[in-house]
């Protein structure tokens, strides 16, 4: 999460918006990598050979690096389902066994020039003459690439998956930020994406040990407030930062109850132990009129939940599905 500095030795969440909300296209994006490849996927030095044309069956960008690897980028502007990532997959079969001359002539055709592929490749990546790659070097070996909004969690997850079984894809997550009316985005690249889901989410679903020790779940209730408890659980309390929606989970039951964190930390002690409770206050806090079911909310945001977890983070797009069904059926 990015926080802006203020003069008061404070500091304000920085909002994070899509670029759809700014009126970006999925073209907008595509020429912006297309055209500053080496800026903005500075790890790895690649030339783009061609971008997407109308109606045609083709990825976003086909790069190759210095070694003549494929890399098949796919942009996502918005949230989108996990199983778009197939669409990147169908693009490895189509391209994976391009020769040399199918490629050359997709460069051709993007850029109209009259060098070939070989040429220019030699002198983007300035290879001396006994390095230059011959036929046969490129498109060895395909890398997928998948840019995607670090909000939209549920690919990210995806991405994850098919890395752990041994798929060569990779995600650029990317965020966009309003500070004044301006936009900034930021891009991170090739970091182990696991970690970009807690970086991403502004969101999560604590339990509130109510078949522990219910007095646990009437406090926060009452106090308007999240809490965990016993060293191990109750550190999960400090991940949580200003202006963070939190929602209060009941095992067996469902979401009880909302709120927006306040930022502030608060310790003290429990069950006779010296600050073995975490807890932060809940600004706007709202008790739901009957309870949310897991099963409800497993169907409105179209994922599952890890409702065993004392506390488990939430996509942005859940949140909203999550915050929406709320407001219209359970307040």
């Amino acid at each position: 999460m990015l926080y802006q500095l203020n003069e008061t030795r404070s500091y304000t969440k920085v909002k994070k918006v899509s670029l759809a909300q700014i009126g970006w296209k999925e073209k907008d994006l595509e020429r912006l990598l297309s055209n500053n490849i080496l800026d903005l996927i500075s790890s790895n030095d690649l030339m783009t050979i061609f971008t997407e044309r109308p109606r045609q069956e083709e990825p976003d960008i086909l790069a190759i690096d210095s070694k003549g690897d494929l890399y098949i980028i796919e942009l996502k502007r918005w949230a989108s389902n996990q199983e778009n990532l197939l669409q990147v997959l169908r693009y490895g079969q189509l391209y994976g066994k391009s020769l040399y001359d199918e490629l050359n002539e997709l460069y051709e055709k993007h850029t109209n020039k009259f060098e070939s592929l070989m040429e220019v490749h030699s002198k983007y990546f300035d290879l001396s003459n006994d390095s230059r790659l011959q036929n046969t070097d490129f498109n060895k070996q395909q890398h997928f690439l998948v840019v995607v909004n670090g909000l939209d969690q549920k690919t990210v997850e995806a991405i994850s998956y098919w890395k752990s079984n041994g798929l060569n894809i990779d995600g650029i997550v990317y965020w966009v930020f309003e500070i004044e009316n301006k936009y900034f985005i930021e891009f991170n690249m090739y970091s182990p994406i696991e970690s970009q889901l807690e970086y991403s989410s502004n969101c999560y679903v604590v339990n509130t040990n109510y078949t522990k020790n219910e007095t646990c779940q009437q406090e926060m209730l009452t106090d308007e407030k999240v809490a965990a408890y016993w060293p191990g659980w109750r550190e999960k309390i400090e991940k949580i930062q200003k202006d963070d929606t939190v929602f209060l989970y009941q095992s067996g039951i469902g979401i009880i109850a909302y709120g927006i964190a306040s930022g502030k930390l608060d310790k003290k002690n429990f069950e006779n132990h010296v600050n073995y409770e975490y807890s932060m206050k809940l600004n706007k806090f709202k008790k739901l009129k009957k309870p949310l079911a897991a099963s409800e909310m497993k169907k409105i945001a179209n994922q599952g939940f890890s409702f065993r977890n004392t506390m488990f983070s939430v996509s942005e797009e859940s949140k909203d599905l999550l915050l929406n069904e709320v407001t219209k059926k359970y307040l």
